[in-house]
């Protein structure tokens, strides 16, 4: 890795820690509620296919450039 990357995973790396300490403080200080096993569910749920989806996308994004659909088909380099 350049060490021209290191600030911005650095960076990325602060941002997530402050995002998991202060979302459960906002979303437990909200005051409109708990949520439901409904809820719960939901939530993981909708996690779970965001990440399996995420997942098969890339799988078939790397898959295609392996397997060559992503070349460029030039005339020039079918001439025999």
């Amino acid at each position: 890795m350049p060490r021209s990357a290191l600030p911005i995973l650095f960076a990325c790396l602060i941002g997530l820690v402050l995002v998991l300490t202060l979302a459960p403080r906002f979303w437990l200080g909200g005051g409109v509620g708990s949520i439901t096993w409904h809820g719960w569910i939901a939530y993981v749920l909708g996690g779970a296919v965001t990440l399996a989806l995420s997942g098969g996308l890339f799988f078939l994004s790397f898959h295609s450039s392996r397997s060559g659909f992503d070349d460029i088909d030039r005339p020039e380099d079918h001439s025999e």
